[in-house]
């Protein structure tokens, strides 16, 4: 880049206008010769960079010279709000604060997990641990008929042997807006749909023969199971990126769990009209 073209950069004059509003400000507020300072509020190189990212990455641009001062003059309002809400103890016993703390406080315990790689035979080794994790399930497809309610075993049986016998299905049982045919569908989802554990039990159905009665959250159904396609694993390269976010996220929470120990040798709980305890 051109040093006319750096002159006219955008971000150039966020930094300079930076620099001659605090500048001013100096100049009509000088600071108590007695004082420790505190009444300096001063805009650091890392704290520019990070308000310049922020404009960039909202706006897709530098910010303009009029941008860039309400930018600056915004900051400045807020760091002396915060002073002053500090100093008037504004920021204790606020759970919104606390719960602010404690996060940024986790997340800097954990930060170095993102950027953790490691070695080829650890990540197949976790992939192997944590095989439930990224078996693909079971797919049903299955059409079925949810009887009325009041329905004997002995109805249930004779309307089963009409079905066997090629009774239209749409003809019989209560209407529902359930749908008549699954197509499909994984075991997971057909719990979601019929309640926990429809799905494993019309999966271990004879296939191709209408079975029953099975019982859902909506009532009792009889059920034809035309194809099942049992759960397995797919290759470890096919979810690599998988595993390795699984990995890291594993990682942080074991990190977090260490910090969090240590931190909590450094005190002695309290607790009303009890001993003293160890956290």
């Amino acid at each position: 880049m051109t040093v006319p073209a750096v002159l006219r950069s955008p971000l150039l004059h966020f930094f300079l206008l930076g620099g001659l509003v605090f500048g001013v400000y100096s100049l009509k507020n000088p600071p108590m010769d007695d004082g420790p300072g505190e009444d300096v509020i001063r805009l650091t190189d890392a704290e520019a960079d990070r308000l310049a990212d922020g404009f960039l990455a909202a706006w897709g641009r530098a910010p303009t010279a009029e941008e860039a001062r309400s930018l600056v003059r915004d900051w400045a309002v807020e760091e002396a709000m915060v002073r002053e809400a500090r100093a008037l103890g504004l920021d204790q016993g606020d759970a919104m604060i606390r719960n602010r703390l404690r996060a940024k406080m986790e997340f800097l315990a954990e930060a170095p997990a993102a950027a953790r790689e490691p070695d080829e035979d650890t990540l197949r080794a976790y992939y192997a641990e944590n095989a439930e994790r990224y078996a693909r399930p079971a797919r049903l497809s299955f059409a079925q008929v949810l009887l009325p309610g009041g329905t004997s075993p002995d109805e249930a049986k004779a309307l089963l042997a009409n079905l066997e016998q090629g009774a239209d299905p749409g003809a019989m049982g209560r209407a529902t807006q359930l749908p008549p045919r699954i197509d499909d569908m994984a075991a997971p989802a057909v719990d979601r749909v019929f309640g926990a554990g429809f799905g494993t039990a019309a999966g271990a159905l004879p296939l191709r023969t209408w079975a029953g009665p099975l019982e859902s959250t909506f009532g009792v159904h009889l059920v034809r199971l035309d194809t099942r396609s049992d759960s397995d694993l797919p290759p470890f390269e096919m979810v690599r990126d998988r595993v390795l976010a699984d990995w890291r996220s594993d990682q942080a929470r074991q990190m977090r769990e260490a910090f969090t120990g240590e931190l909590m040798k450094r005190y002695r709980l309290e607790l009303p009209g009890a001993a003293e305890t160890r956290p």
